[in-house]
């Protein structure tokens, strides 16, 4: 047995017994190590301009109306969840090549051009990473480190030559993804990545609603959700059940992608 079979017995093994003393009193989970250290040390990887436009990652540009496109979500992102008392978003789509992680890595760039904001960009897609790829960084470890135990959370943490803007990255995908969502320590690293610092936003670019369920099984755990949609592409009843399955979360908008009336004209936007 590998080491990351391994720990996905122990996940499932430590779900189990979760959810056995759930009633009897709530497990105080140990704090994760300092993060500040990560944030302001160490060299900052650079990020490829030929990966940026590729995966049409534009938020840095000035004078361009896909940029201002995102300028424009931010603040009504920032109003939103100014009125809620939110710091933690999830990004999420009906499929696969809606465009989730396109949005919110730009999102994320843009947010963090507000001197205001720190931005942790964190990849939830356990089977499908795509972060670092779409941003032409290559990171040695990631989150799967982090769950099999072989790294703390700051090992993890990737600084992009991107001011304000932390990458909380995988680079090995997992095939049990819902069962570590589901664990007793994913809920300490999402309180902890909440908590540790009260100017930032963390975001979460996480798997599409209808494809899996790691994204219903983690969404308790942050404060508001982003639905992507392409135009042309996602299907009517796809975003019916997806808003269904999002009823009991605070959804606070709904991006088109890929609008014919935008600037987005290539299909270029895939996650």
């Amino acid at each position: 047995m590998d080491k990351l079979e391994k720990a996905l017995l122990k996940a499932r093994q430590e779900r189990t017994e979760a959810m056995a003393v759930a009633n009897a009193s709530p497990a105080v989970a140990p704090p994760l190590p300092p993060l500040h250290s990560a944030l302001r040390s160490g060299p900052a990887q650079p990020v490829e301009a030929g990966a940026l436009e590729r995966n049409r990652i534009v938020a840095r540009r000035t004078r361009d109306i896909n940029a201002d496109a995102f300028r424009i979500l931010r603040t009504k992102i920032l109003q939103q969840m100014s009125r809620l008392g939110a710091t933690t978003l999830a990004v999420t789509s009906p499929n696969y090549g809606d465009g989730k992680s396109t949005v919110a890595i730009n999102l994320a760039m843009s947010l963090a051009l507000d001197v205001k904001q720190t931005v942790l960009l964190v990849d939830l897609d356990l089977r499908n990473p795509s972060i670092h790829r779409f941003l032409g960084i290559v990171p040695e470890i990631g989150l799967t480190d982090y769950f099999t135990g072989e790294a703390t959370v700051p090992d993890c943490l990737v600084r992009p030559e991107i001011e304000r803007l932390m990458v909380l990255p995988i680079v090995t995908p997992l095939d049990n993804s819902s069962e570590i969502l589901g664990t007793p320590k994913m809920a300490a690293l999402a309180r902890e990545l909440k908590a540790r610092y009260a100017d930032r936003i963390v975001i979460y670019d996480m798997p599409p609603v209808l494809a899996q369920d790691d994204t219903i099984a983690f969404l308790p755990l942050v404060d508001a959700v982003l639905l992507v949609v392409r135009d042309g592409v996602t299907f009517a009843d796809d975003v019916r059940q997806c808003i269904s399955h999002l009823s009991g979360f605070n959804l606070i908008g709904t991006v088109l992608n890929n609008s014919r009336e935008s600037g987005y004209n290539k299909d270029h936007q895939r996650a």
